[in-house]
């Protein structure tokens, strides 16, 4: 068998916090990890290929690459090793359809013959895990570029010396500094994020939970980077709101 090691890259970088549990949670993460990397991507996609139709189970599209180059994924949750048949067969639809390359994503290996079967081609054989080290550094910066857009009104609120109240009178420092505590994720991202080579967080990261008196009400600790992110998507209208609320911009 030829189990594709994910132990060779820096396993630390992962994308998911948990493993698939089945056929359509594995065909859904690999659809969402192009998705988020800034891919065109579409699930269960029928493609037109010489000699008919062929449903691919993840179809991705790199719009930032200058050809927009497209990558076909077979997605295998099998408790046995991907045999030979299943990888000369993928090969021949990736050819067929005109594809840049094409990935077989496989829960647990391939059998030994596999190896040779894709030498000198555009198809790789890998795990989830193997996907979410290569489209790592991407995945981040990606996300981050994504939500910079949240962080950009924040900035007049909390950089110093701030901007003016509403009504022309003070503010409480404390809870100005309370929430940019709690929304610290969103606020510290700025342009040099999308031209950094990496963006990196360095876990864990507590934050205190905040109500609309803006009062902290508990703390959350984040330790991965899908939790950084989820909770900038999560937080990314609360953190506005939270300094109108301050500033009495709304009431």
């Amino acid at each position: 068998m030829y189990a594709v090691d994910a132990d060779k890259e820096n396993i630390r970088n992962m994308v998911f916090d948990r493993e698939p549990e089945d056929w359509i949670e594995l065909q859904m993460f690999v659809g969402r990890l192009f998705r988020e990397c800034g891919f065109n991507t579409e699930i269960s996609k029928v493609v037109e290929l010489v000699r008919g139709k062929k449903e691919i189970d993840v179809y991705a599209q790199d719009v930032e690459s200058e050809y927009e180059s497209e990558i076909l994924i077979e997605c295998k949750f099998w408790n046995k090793p991907i045999n030979q048949e299943v990888v000369h067969s993928f090969r021949t639809v990736v050819n067929d359809y005109g594809a840049t390359s094409g990935f077989i994503v496989s829960k647990v290996g391939f059998q030994k013959g596999c190896i040779d079967a894709v030498n000198k081609t555009n198809i790789k054989l890998v795990t989830l895990k193997n996907l979410e080290n290569r489209y790592f550094e991407r995945w981040k910066k990606n996300l981050a570029r994504k939500y910079r857009r949240y962080a950009d009104p924040l900035f007049p609120y909390w950089d110093f010396p701030g901007k003016r109240v509403a009504d022309g009178g003070e503010i409480d420092s404390s809870k100005r500094n309370l929430i940019y505590q709690a929304y610290r994720p969103i606020c510290e991202l700025g342009p040099g994020d999308d031209f950094d080579s990496t963006f990196t967080k360095k876990f864990p990261i507590t934050l205190p939970i905040i109500n609309d008196n803006i009062e902290a009400v508990g703390y959350l600790t984040i330790t991965t980077y899908r939790e950084f992110f989820d909770y900038i998507d999560e937080n990314k209208e609360k953190a506005l709101k939270h300094y109108k609320i301050l500033y009495r911009e709304v009431y």
